[in-house]
């Protein structure tokens, strides 16, 4: 073959070579193109769901700690003629107000905290004080609004009672109720437990059940009255 021909020849398997080395080429690179996209998706799905349970966690935390110490509290009513002692509870199928033991970090603020959970502005928030009161506008200056939950859809609580009437077996006197009536029925207990349901607005529903302080079978945490003097 003369010199000619068998550079015509080189040249073009040299291009044939050229051709087969762009096309494995591409084909690696649309492989670890899509690699690349389903791992960042499936990271993103991670992180998203992480998140999630974080927020689960700090959720749980805030409402164990609520629910599980929550006692009976009474403070004078302000607007009543003569001295009367009403419970600082409101529990409505919606929303909680209650109290509850926390632990002491200054004596200043002392043991007991007031909380009201409720949605505002698509958030679960949590409301504190530190100091006792009957209304809201009453806490002055000593309070604090915490987020729990956001994106939030709407929240249900149910509250359990049992029926002093029946003689019945336990499941038969046990009931949920989805108010908790004090003033009407002047009550100054506060329910067994408390179940809040919560839903999302991307369609997530949990739901939390606790029982509160000091409430067992056979006893029932109320109003320390102290020893009478000699």
């Amino acid at each position: 073959m003369s010199s000619p021909a068998r550079q015509r020849h080189c040249a073009a398997f040299t291009l044939l070579e050229l051709l087969i080395a762009v096309s494995i080429f591409m084909l690696i690179a649309v492989a670890l193109f899509s690699f690349s996209t389903e791992t960042t998706r499936s990271w993103s799905r991670i992180i998203v769901e992480r998140n999630r349970f974080q927020e689960l966690l700090d959720l749980d935390r805030t409402i164990d700690g609520i629910f599980t110490h929550a006692v009976p509290f009474l403070w004078p009513d302000p607007d009543a003629d003569l001295y009367q002692e009403v419970p600082f509870v409101v529990a409505t199928p919606n929303s909680l107000r209650i109290a509850y033991l926390h632990r002491l970090n200054d004596l200043d603020e002392g043991a007991i905290r007031f909380v009201e959970i409720a949605i505002k502005d698509d958030a679960l928030c949590a409301t504190y004080s530190d100091r006792p009161f009957l209304f809201w506008e009453d806490a002055g200056d000593r309070v604090w609004t915490s987020v729990l939950a956001r994106d939030v859809e709407s929240v249900s609580f149910l509250y359990a009672d049992w029926n002093d009437d029946s003689t019945g077996l336990w499941a038969d006197r046990f009931l949920w109720q989805n108010e908790w009536e004090t003033v009407e029925s002047e009550r100054v207990d506060i329910p067994l437990a408390i179940m809040m349901t919560l839903v999302w607005k991307d369609g997530r529903i949990e739901s939390w059940l606790r029982r509160t302080m000091g409430n067992s079978y056979r006893e029932r945490y109320g109003k320390w009255e102290p020893p009478k003097s000699l």
